[in-house]
This record gives structure tokens, C-alpha cells and sequence, in this order.
């Protein structure tokens, strides 16, 4: 691919790079200026070694002696993430405004389409009009979660509201969709289509149906009403989260019971409560229970009474988080009748590789099959553990009772050394373009970002380049905590998703140009190039040292970064069904497998070195700490199972399983219907007695589950993809083949293997959402490693296909 637009210069070489650490060593960031302009001048187009230190560095140094405070302040802005139209607050107001102009005349296109040719370009111009919306929506909520500066978070939130208003509209446009179903039912068109079309069009026409706009005038009001009621529903659900516990609202803790607490903990809750002596002459706090105080009490707190009275407190919620989320449910089971589904489960797991509830169910019942002698064994052992401290329960291990006795079987085995000092955030960037240029030929190469391109000076930007040197993308990562950005966690934002642009339908003024800063070429077809931003929450760096991860933060960022490459790698042409946007439970595939990589020995070891002595990861410490988490993973999978088992309970056809006659009392059926999910057999034949996650009478732990709001019967997405990226890591990556340190990559092979790769780029990643996500894992799998029947009956996608992915081995059980 050439590029057509002038790309960063790379990073400078050995002599630049020991001359700016030398000046930064003994002069803080006064080197700044003089390193920048050596970066503007260097053109070289093969990344070095040295410039591999160079991006390591990047990361690692001090936030101000690196590239980005530099150009967040000073120079003539080029705008946001190199859109021109998004120099300020006011030209991003304007900027939504010609998206709105420009998609109208796209509209205009589509419906006035008469002939052959126009009724061709008609998936075409939906696609275009779709992109022309999203990189200005998606940058909006962007800016509504991470820039620091007021104006342009009112700004981000204006411009959002009226383009999904305006967006709304466009899902309800009746013209829009006869149009879509005249081309598609065109048998003459539709039989030019590419794989990739089809699925764009498909994609079209569902949405369109999910709004009710092919229903008759009264069905469609009342779908628009009970649309309406569940996003303020769904609003008054989150808002009542931050609501403490009702009626009395606090619990007596005796302060005594806090001694083994953190520090910053027992801080937290003397600041937030009221302390007092009792007539014995015991002191006591009396504390409103929040999730940051509990789960320390919970862990560390030696007196399983006052565990219990501040478990109970907290999974007592709040009426209102219970009363939304009911009426919220009710409306989506209506809104589902509305279309013609049984369920609200049914309707969203349509298009999804699921395709049904009882395939759900079929898959969650394998899994826990697996699991249920793990839940014994770890039910056993803290039981032994509890008996030992004299503190042996007749009801066996209680809810508030489990991650005190896990804590203390740990601390009971040692402390181990930290792994942090191994992974300096540097390091753990250089060791992922290691791993895409083993795997698909694609590195990461730290540029300079121009001034007004990033929205805070910790912003690292990262070209991704092929092994020609060619542009294939560009990552902006937004790692560090702050106060000023949202509590969104790890995130992946595409701000701008690659397409073709070459055969875009012509519209008036300049409006096409915007993109342009972004553009390849490749046998005379030119493309849009992907941007994304990767956001985490990890810590700031101590002073004087570089920022150091835990091994959890590394999986993190390997997570994310595997969504990153999905959108790089995912360029088939199309917006709509570009990277990462493909079914809810076939997304998390690319980046669940990336943490694998984060776990393997053998890639640890192309990267992992302490940051002050250069020593490498010992094998044997990554061998202990990785049987320390397996052995409790069980435990996260019984959560994992129940709260999947749940999502799809509330999303049923039988909201509960107490009405008569299908008649639900006016309030607190979602309780009961949480009680009869604990009793199912699938939490609890073959643990004796003992229980996990049991119900505790007066609680209501539902009100507390955000994750039905965003992902109403598709929890189960997660394992689902954990399933299927453990197999493609042992199948195809051949990842649990043992490792010796010090052993070359050629000699062991494993999982820095270029045709692995390959393959799962081939057959997974480069289609995005294009193809059916269930003939990709079945291409991926069959290279003799899987069964053949097993590929067929998957490449199905049948509930047999469910069944038998439900019984492949989860890893770490």
C-alpha cells in the first residue's frame, strides 16, 4: 500500500535516542525540544532495533519528558485525532452538522434510486451514509469520556444528542427500507453481491425490523413508546446505583473487626463514617456499605458476623434499582412480543452465533458439567481450611464467608514477588509489536503526535506498519487514571473503521475530503485506514520510575490490544462490518485469545526483563503465580455461569416461575425469580451441602447487576468467546506445548508462529463481521488438529454446534 497523505517520521536511531536519555538523565525534560526536532527530520522506513528502545522509552520515560506534552499545548492545531474538522468545540458543532447534511443527500440517493445502476449502489450509499454519521458520533462519545476541557465535553455531548436523534430518525425512514428490500429481493442484484455485501446488507435490513418499522401504524406507536420507556428505564436502573442501601442504610461494625484491613481502606471508612463507643465501652463505626469498603471487609475482615451483617446490607439494594429493572424487563418482553419474538432473549440472540436461548442453555449446562468437581474440591478444601481455624460452620462455607477463607488459604502459602517490577508499561508495548510481527507482520512504530491531535499529554500514539514500512493504521492509547476522565475501565473506541473510498457516491462541497488524512492505496483502490483509541485505567507511575504493571494490567492491554488489531486486520471493504463490529458473542474472540499471549511463557520471555537490572521473568515465578490463580478459576466461573444463567431467566418468556396463570404480582418477582436459578441443578448437584453463591434470604443482588442494561441476554458472550479462544490457542497456536527458557522460537515452535497467524487472520480477523462468525472458527480449527465431524457440525451452527462447544476444555479447569 502506498500512502497518500505525509506520513510521521519514525522515531530516531541509536546515536539520537542515547543522546536525548543521556540529557533527559541530567536535565529532566529541558531535552524535549532538541529530541522532537530530531524526530521531525529522520525519513528512515525500516524500524531498527534501537528504535524499538525508542518506543519502549516512550512509555517508560516521565510523562513530561515524552512526546505528547508538546503537542497538546504548543504549535497550530491540525484537530483532533487528524480531522481537520475538529480543530475546536465550535468546528466539532459544525462538523456534526455536515455529517447530518451529508447523509440526507445520501438519503436522497437511495430512495430516488430507479435504475439497475442506482439500485446497485444502494448498500454502497448506506454504507457511506452510516460512516459519514460514525466518525463523528463515535469521536463524540469519545470526548465525553476522556477530554479534560469542559467546552469540549458539552460540545461531544450536543453534538451526540442531535446526530442519534437525527440517527433515530433515520432507523424509522420508510422510504429508506422499502428501498432495501426492493434491492435485496432483486434477485438480478442481489446475485452480484459479495459475501461481505450480503452481510452489510443483511445487517441494514435487521436493524431496520428491530426499530418496528415494518409494522402496522399502532404496533409501530407502541414500540416506539415501550423503546422510549426502557431508555429511561434503563437511566433510572444506573442511576439508583449509587444509591445506598434502604431502610436502615448503615451497619455497626465493631472497629476492632477492621484491624487486618488496608490502610487506605480503614482511611476510606473513618472518613465516610460516624465512630462511637457502646456501653461496654466498644467502639464501633457505623458505616453506609459501598463496593470499595465491602470487598475488603469481605476479604480481610477475621469476624464472619460482622461479614454477614455487611453482606446482607449491601445485597439488600434499593426498591427503586428494583422497581426500574422489573418494569424495565416487562417492557422488553412486551417490546419483543411487539416484533414477533417469544422472548426478548429470542430477538437479541437472532443474529447472534448463539441464534437461541435453549442453544445458550445448552452451552452454559457443558460447561458447568466440567466444572462441578472443581466446585467440590474448592468447597472441600476452604471447609478443611475453616475447620483448622475453629471456625467450622454447620451451613458450610456461607457467600460471606468465601473470599475471606480463598484470602486466607493464600496467605497461608506465602506471599509471592510481585511480577510488576518485570513489566514496565514500555516494555509490555514492545513485547505486543513483537508478538503482531511474529504472528501477522505488523509492528507498532511511536510517532509524534501534531499539535491539537491529542486530547492530554499522557496520549501515546502508535502507527501500525506491514513489513514494507506501509501505514496499515493508527492506535492513540490513553492509559493512566485521572480524575477528569469517565470510569469507563479498559475500553477499545474506534474512531474511524476502514473502508473503501474510492467508489463512494459523489456528494456536493468538500465534505468527502475529511477523511483524507488516512488514505492508502492498493492496486488502484483506495482505502480508509482504521483509528482507534485504546483506554485503561492503570495507576501512575511512581516518581523517578518507569510505570509498572501488574500481570492482570498486561492482560488487559494484550485484551485490548487484540481488539486493536481486529480493527486493524478487519478491512473488508465495508463500514458496517468492519473490525470489531460483528456479533456481541463472536467480538471478544480476537481479544480474549491475546491473553493467552499475555500468559505464555515463551512470549513473556521475548519482553518481560526487570526494569532496573535487566534480568528476564523467571520461568518458575510466572509457574507460580499462574497456579495460584488456576486454582480458584473455578470459583469465577460458577459467577460467571450463574450470572449468565440469570441474564437469560430475566429475558425469558416466563418472567416468573411462581405466576399463576401467567399473571406476575405487581412487585418483587425478579427476587424469586433470583432464588429459583439458585436452585437450579446447575449450581448445585454435585457439591454436596456445600454452597458458592447461594441465595441469602432478604437480599436482592439483581438490583446491583449493571450488566443486564448493556447486555440483556448476551452475558454468556464472554465465556462463550473464552471457550472458543482456548481452543484456537491450543488447536492452532499449539500455546500449551511446554517451554523451555532460553530455547529459540524456531526450535519450539508454539505460539509465535507466523502460519498460526496467518491462519487466524486468513480465517478469522480479516472478515470483521462479513462472514458468519461460525464458518470462521470452523475454517480456523480445521487444520487436522479438530475432529472433522466436530468442523462440520460447528461450521453448522446448530445447537449440536453449541453442545459440542460447551463440552471443549475451559482453560485453567
Amino acid at each position: 500500500m502506498q500512502a497518500l497523505y505525509r506520513r510521521t517520521p519514525l522515531l530516531a536511531a541509536r546515536n539520537v535516542k542515547q543522546k536525548f536519555l543521556a540529557t533527559v538523565l541530567a536535565q529532566g525534560g529541558k531535552s524535549n525540544k532538541a529530541f522532537l526536532q530530531t524526530l521531525s527530520s529522520t525519513n528512515a522506513h525500516i524500524v531498527t532495533k534501537d528504535e524499538e528502545l525508542c518506543l519502549r522509552d516512550v512509555f517508560d520515560l516521565p510523562t513530561q519528558t515524552t512526546v505528547g506534552s508538546k503537542w497538546y499545548h504548543g504549535g497550530k492545531p491540525t484537530g483532533l485525532l487528524m480531522e481537520s474538522r475538529f480543530l475546536s468545540p465550535k468546528s466539532f458543532r459544525v462538523a456534526g452538522k455536515e455529517a447530518v447534511a451529508e447523509a440526507q443527500e445520501l438519503v436522497q440517493k437511495v430512495v430516488g434510486a430507479t435504475t439497475t445502476a442506482e439500485k446497485r449502489q444502494v448498500i454502497k450509499c448506506l454504507d457511506q451514509l452510516s460512516d459519514a454519521l460514525c466518525r463523528v458520533m463515535d469521536v463524540a462519545e469519545l470526548v465525553r469520556q476522556v477530554h479534560p476541557d469542559s467546552n469540549w465535553q458539552a460540545a461531544a455531548d450536543q453534538v451526540y444528542s442531535a446526530m442519534l436523534d437525527y440517527m433515530n430518525g433515520l432507523n424509522t425512514h420508510v422510504g429508506l427500507y422499502r428501498k432495501l428490500v426492493e434491492v435485496m429481493d432483486d434477485p438480478a442484484i442481489k446475485s452480484t453481491f459479495s459475501t461481505v455485501e450480503l452481510a452489510v446488507a443483511e445487517s441494514f435490513r435487521r436493524d431496520f425490523e428491530r426499530s418496528g418499522i415494518h409494522l402496522a401504524k399502532s404496533a409501530h406507536e407502541k414500540f416506539v413508546k415501550l423503546s422510549s420507556s426502557i431508555h429511561d428505564l434503563s437511566r433510572d436502573f444506573i442511576r439508583f446505583q449509587a444509591q445506598p442501601p434502604e431502610e436502615t442504610r448503615t451497619v455497626d461494625v465493631p472497629l476492632d473487626a477492621l484491624r487486618a484491613l488496608p490502610s487506605p481502606v480503614m482511611v476510606h471508612i473513618m472518613q465516610t463514617s460516624r465512630t462511637r463507643k457502646r456501653s461496654d465501652g466498644t467502639s464501633v463505626a457505623t458505616i453506609v456499605p459501598d463496593g470499595y469498603s465491602v470487598h475488603y471487609i469481605l476479604r480481610d475482615c477475621e469476624d464472619s458476623g460482622t461479614r454477614e451483617a455487611v453482606y446482607r446490607m449491601w445485597q439488600r439494594g434499593t426498591s427503586g434499582a428494583v422497581n426500574a429493572l422489573e418494569q424495565l424487563l416487562e417492557d422488553r418482553l412486551a417490546l419483543s412480543h411487539t416484533v414477533g419474538f417469544d422472548s426478548f432473549a429470542h430477538m437479541s440472540l437472532d443474529d447472534k452465533m448463539a441464534k437461541s436461548p435453549a442453544h445458550v442453555d445448552e452451552f452454559l449446562r457443558g460447561l458447568a458439567a466440567q466444572a462441578k468437581p472443581q466446585w467440590k474440591s474448592i468447597i472441600d478444601s476452604l471447609m478443611r481450611t475453616q475447620a483448622q481455624s475453629g471456625q467450622r460452620s454447620a451451613a458450610g462455607i456461607n457467600p460471606w464467608d468465601r473470599d475471606y477463607w480463598v484470602s486466607r488459604q493464600q496467605m497461608d502459602s506465602g506471599a509471592l514477588p510481585s511480577l510488576s517490577p518485570y513489566f514496565s508499561l514500555g516494555r509490555v508495548v514492545l513485547g505486543l509489536s513483537r508478538v503482531f510481527k511474529s504472528l501477522y507482520g505488523l509492528e507498532f512504530r511511536a510517532t509524534t503526535p501534531q499539535p491539537g491531535e491529542i486530547w492530554h499529554p499522557d496520549v501515546r500514539k502508535l502507527e501500525v506498519v506491514d513489513e514494507k514500512g506501509m501505514l496499515q493504521g493508527i492506535i492513540y492509547c490513553d492509559v493512566f487514571t485521572r480524575s477528569s476522565k469517565a470510569h469507563v475501565g479498559a475500553a477499545h473506541f474506534t474512531a474511524r473503521c476502514a473502508r473503501r473510498v474510492d467508489d463512494d457516491v459523489a456528494v456536493s462541497g468538500t465534505r468527502q475530503s475529511h477523511s483524507s488524512q488516512t488514505v492508502v492505496e492498493q492496486d488502484g483502490k483506495r482505502f480508509q485506514l482504521p483509528v482507534v483509541v485504546l483506554i485503561c485505567d492503570f495507576p501512575l507511575p511512581a516518581e523517578g520510575s518507569p510505570p509498572l504493571l501488574s500481570w492482570s494490567n498486561v492482560e488487559t492491554i494484550f485484551h485490548e490490544m487484540g481488539h486493536a488489531m481486529h480493527s486493524m486486520l478487519g478491512q473488508n471493504g465495508f463500514h458496517n462490518v468492519a473490525g470489531t463490529r460483528c456479533p456481541v458473542d463472536f467480538v471478544e474472540l480476537p481479544s480474549i485469545l491475546m491473553e493467552h499471549f499475555a500468559r505464555s511463557p515463551q512470549v513473556l520471555s521475548t519482553f518481560a526483563s526487570n526494569h532496573v537490572t535487566g534480568a528476564p521473568l523467571p520461568l518458575e515465578l510466572i509457574a507460580k503465580h499462574a497456579e495460584r490463580r488456576r486454582k480458584y478459576a473455578a470459583l469465577d466461573l460458577h459467577t460467571q455461569l450463574f450470572m449468565s444463567a440469570l441474564d437469560q431467566r430475566y429475558h425469558s418468556a416466563v418472567l416468573d416461575p411462581s405466576a399463576v396463570d401467567g399473571k406476575r404480582s405487581s412487585t418483587g418477582w425478579s427476587t424469586r425469580s433470583l432464588a429459583s436459578v439458585h436452585e437450579d441443578p446447575m449450581f448445585t448437584s454435585g457439591i454436596g451441602g456445600s454452597r458458592i453463591f447461594s441465595y441469602v434470604q432478604g437480599t436482592r443482588w439483581q438490583s446491583r447487576f449493571t450488566h443486564l442494561i448493556g447486555y440483556g441476554a448476551s452475558y454468556y458472550a464472554y465465556l462463550f468467546d473464552r471457550v472458543l479462544a482456548g481452543q484456537v490457542w491450543d488447536r492452532v497456536f499449539q500455546g500449551d506445548k511446554p517451554f523451555v527458557q532460553g530455547a529459540s522460537s524456531e526450535a519450539h515452535g508454539g505460539p509465535l508462529n507466523r502460519e498460526a497467524g496467518e491462519r487466524f487472520k486468513t480465517h478469522v480477523l480479516r472478515w470483521g463481521g462479513g462472514r458468519d462468525p461460525w464458518q470462521c472458527v470452523a475454517a480456523v480449527l480445521d487444520n487436522g488438529m479438530t475432529p472433522k465431524d466436530e468442523v462440520d457440525a460447528v461450521a453448522q451452527g446448530s445447537k449440536s454446534a453449541m453442545r459440542i462447544v460447551g463440552s471443549w476444555r475451559l482453560p485453567d479447569l
